[in-house]
């Protein structure tokens, strides 16, 4: 009976002293260092929207479709450009965003401007305004603005030269998306550049 009175009465020490010891130091709390990256800043905005859209991106998955994804209006022997983009807070979060959208396509000349980037075509995306069309347009599961654009067929064959004749010289388009999210007041334009390889 005194060996287990005795075992009890140190259990017992040793779980008030722990006790304590943890209540002393609990108010010892060293300050811990930021690891989140640190925001934009967000009082330079003239709106005072602090989620609204800074940087526009065009993600990866933009592509050049020869199938089944024909936007509307596409005449047979004509190709898709279905561009991708993303929109950023100041915070480097994804968000939407209203606007007009500008899309260009670039490639390198031949013959007299070899090596020499010339714009061939345009397209002009104004829908993206209307927060209707702007709603439909987005896709929730990559989170990006998906746009598919029609274009004509030589797109899609400039794009393929290269797995048919690597000789043939380059084989890459450049995108350019420019996004006007400003009214007529007071424009504030996103744009990136995306090159697409064969």
């Amino acid at each position: 009976m005194r060996v287990a009175k005795r075992v009890l009465w140190r259990w017992l020490c040793a779980s008030v002293c722990a006790l304590a010891g943890a209540a002393a130091l609990g108010g010892c709390n060293a300050p811990r260092a930021e690891t989140w990256p640190q925001p934009l800043p967000v009082a330079a905005r003239d709106d005072g929207c602090a989620f609204a859209p800074v940087s526009l991106q065009i993600h990866p998955l933009t592509h050049i479709d020869q199938g089944s994804e024909s936007p509307a209006g596409t005449r047979d022997g004509e190709c898709t450009l279905v561009l991708h983009f993303e929109l950023r807070d100041a915070y480097g979060d994804a968000v939407k965003g209203l606007g007009s959208l500008k899309v260009e396509l670039y490639r390198l000349g031949t013959g007299v401007t070899p090596g020499i980037e010339s714009q061939e075509l345009v397209w002009d995306v104004p829908e993206l305004r209307d927060v209707e069309s702007n709603t439909l347009r987005y896709d929730r599961a990559t989170r990006t603005y998906r746009v598919p654009l029609g274009a004509p067929r030589w797109v899609a064959d400039w794009i393929a030269k290269a797995g048919v004749d690597p000789g043939s010289g380059p084989s890459w388009l450049k995108v350019r998306a420019v996004l006007n999210t400003g009214d007529e007041a007071s424009e504030n334009y996103l744009d990136d550049e995306f090159v697409i390889q064969g």
